[in-house]
């Protein structure tokens, strides 16, 4: 279930996974290695079951999660090719970016990880 202004640790947990040296902030450099972690296959482009896939090994069995997360997947895919290439994430970066200083936060992460995925997820998220 989905609502507005509950806690939500999914948008955390999956900031946390982009920001790789935790220093509160996302780089483009970070973005690449996202990238470069869920394309498995090393075709320089992340099918969705490769996405789905990721997503299970962080443990995340929840169905709810793993729709809103699936969600993100289709959002940030904005050609709607079916996959999510290097455009896509850098896309993804520039518009998460509200003020444009090359480091996305995590309050700019959140802000637009609702605006694709509907709102937090109520409850805890897992992984």
């Amino acid at each position: 279930m989905l609502a507005i202004g509950q806690p939500d640790l999914l948008a955390t947990q999956e900031f946390d996974r982009f920001d790789v040296d935790l220093d509160g902030n996302i780089e483009p450099t970070e973005v690449q290695q996202y990238f470069r972690r869920y394309d498995t296959n090393g075709d320089n482009e992340i099918s969705r079951q490769e996405y789905r896939q990721e997503v299970e090994s962080h443990h995340i069995h929840n169905q709810e999660v793993q729709r809103v997360l699936l969600r993100f997947f289709d959002e940030i895919d904005f050609n709607n090719d079916g996959v999510l290439d290097q455009s896509d994430f850098n896309k993804f970066f520039a518009n998460a970016d509200a003020n444009k200083n090359n480091l996305v936060n995590e309050n700019e992460f959140t802000t637009y990880f609702h605006q694709l995925t509907g709102g937090p997820v109520v409850g805890p998220a897992v992984g």
